[in-house]
């Protein structure tokens, strides 16, 4: 049945499927400046799967979507620490795992209801992803990705106690950091391919399940990778056409505050003059992870605010990096 509807939208819009990944921010979902909250964040989800099922009506694309845990890994990592009298405590890269899944399911739950309003048949489903990194990134020397809930001196003092992760501040409040390095390599990327090609999937939760390749075995490594570039080397190795990042912010500012600065469209080259003028761990790795897919054969990319999709892709609002 789907196929039939595909090719009848195809027809009367005259254009061919298009490929897309669009990530969805961890943070964005749960927004943390409103407070953590799962009925939040499936109140949230309910509005972008709305969004996502509305473009697979159209039939003119397949879709694979992304999405972020900084905020949820962090829980996690917390949950640990205070339950580790009572229970063995997970590595990260499992909690990482934990977090792909939980999340995926709440999207792919979203996203069923969504496309069943539609009334278009669609398959939905969540690959868990293992993402290859190199032990010798510097990444493990300088961590960088910011994971959690935001915490005030005194918190950091008297409840977390996490000696032996590093924090940064932000304002008044300190956020933990973790090791992110580079993604190099997706190991499920045929299964993820085949699958988008057949309806929707979601995947590379969280930056994927960070591993590593040692004497021809697979071992898990405590880090999290960034999900935007992971995002970027999903979409590149997946041949897709679009890339879509889904954040808080509106677009990308020249300068951050500063309305008046909102860029709504430019190149590659123009955006990797505007890299060190970005905040590592926020915007920077989004726009970073737009030029390497522009780069490597990308057609658009696209950065803006999670409730937005339909007009970031009309070109009405958010960034467009081409």
């Amino acid at each position: 049945m789907f196929r039939y509807l595909a090719a009848y939208y195809q027809q009367r819009r005259g254009g061919a499927t298009k490929h897309i990944v669009i990530a969805v921010g961890g943070n964005a979902l749960l927004n943390p400046s409103g407070g953590q909250s799962l009925s939040r964040e499936n109140k949230n989800m309910q509005r972008v799967s709305g969004s996502i099922a509305s473009l697979y009506k159209t039939g003119r694309y397949s879709i694979a979507i992304t999405h972020g845990n900084g905020s949820q890994v962090g829980d996690e990592i917390e949950r640990n620490e205070h339950a580790k009298a009572h229970v063995p405590k997970l590595p990260l890269y499992e909690l990482n795992a934990e977090t792909q899944a939980t999340i995926g399911t709440v999207i792919a739950t979203s996203l069923r209801n969504s496309l069943s309003k539609t009334k278009v048949k669609c398959d939905v489903c969540v690959i868990l992803a293992h993402v290859i990194v190199d032990t010798r990134d510097r990444a493990f020397r300088r961590p960088t990705k910011q994971v959690g809930p935001f915490c005030t001196r005194e918190e950091l003092r008297r409840e977390l106690r996490l000696d032996r992760f590093s924090y940064i501040a932000r304002g008044d409040k300190y956020r933990m950091v973790v090791p992110s390095p580079e993604p190099l390599r997706i190991l499920e990327i045929k299964q993820i391919t085949s699958a988008a090609k057949n309806g929707i999937v979601v995947t590379c939760g969280g930056g994927g399940i960070p591993s590593a390749v040692s004497g021809g075995m697979i071992r898990g490594i405590n880090a999290v990778i960034d999900k935007d570039l992971t995002s970027q080397l999903l979409a590149t190795s997946m041949g897709a056409d679009t890339l879509v990042i889904l954040t808080n912010a509106e677009c990308v500012y020249r300068d951050f505050g500063d309305m008046g600065s909102r860029i709504a469209k430019m190149a590659a080259k123009e955006a990797k003059k505007l890299l060190p003028k970005l905040e590592e761990g926020t915007m920077r790795p989004k726009v970073e992870a737009c030029i390497r897919f522009i780069e490597s054969g990308g057609k658009e990319a696209y950065i803006g605010n999670i409730f937005m999709l339909d007009d970031i892709l009309r070109r009405k609002s958010g960034t467009m990096i081409c």
